[in-house]
């Protein structure tokens, strides 16, 4: 099993970008509460008890839409672990997000290289250095591309769909077309998923 970094110790305090903010905040009990408010009951009580009021997290913040696009906290560490246990090989992963998903990688022999397509150049001008910083092994490669656009005849062994930031019905006809549009990429015994695709819509 693949562990996780702490994504605290990585970035600095507040990154803000045209759209984007990457900040830190901790976790109170009122903000517990408005998340409580926001999820869907079975999703709360499924993971509302692994989130931990007082503990430090990494947010992805939307200007534009008002919205939490993605943090490190518990709920997406468990959603995405099945993920960052079966990936090898040569890996490409749709969403950069703030790389929650590539520390668990870029040590691991078994991992050849990884392929990131994002849609959004801030990110990739603002938050992927600091993830490049512990690329130590050359792994990593990004391409400003929509991952519904992007087109590539090289197979993979590891092919993952990360771009949503809540998960819906919407979310579950797009994995599908993903799926459908890249399964001709993925090698013979290789693997591919998307974030959340064993969850239920809420």
């Amino acid at each position: 099993m693949r562990n996780y970094i702490e994504l605290t110790d990585i970035f600095p305090d507040r990154i803000e970008m045209n759209r984007y903010i990457v900040d830190k905040f901790i976790l109170t009990d009122y903000q517990l509460e408005e998340i409580k408010n926001q999820w869907h009951p079975k999703r709360f009580e499924k993971y509302g008890d692994s989130l931990i009021v007082g503990k430090e997290y990494v947010i992805l913040y939307d200007k534009s839409q008002s919205k939490v696009m993605m943090t490190n906290n518990e709920f997406e560490m468990i959603t995405n672990q099945k993920f960052i246990d079966n990936a090898k090989g040569d890996v490409i992963i749709f969403g950069l997000g703030i790389g929650l998903i590539l520390y668990p990688l870029l040590q691991d022999d078994d991992i050849k290289s990884i392929t990131i397509i994002e849609v959004d150049k801030d990110l990739i001008d603002e938050a992927f250095p600091i993830i490049l910083n512990s690329d130590t092994k050359s792994k990593l490669s990004i391409i400003n591309c929509d991952a519904f656009q992007y087109e590539d005849d090289k197979k993979y062994d590891t092919i993952y769909f990360d771009i949503w930031p809540l998960i819906n019905e919407e979310a579950f006809k797009e994995m599908k077309v993903l799926s459908e549009r890249f399964s001709k990429n993925l090698n013979e015994g290789g693997w591919m998923d998307s974030w959340c695709s064993e969850e239920e819509s809420y």
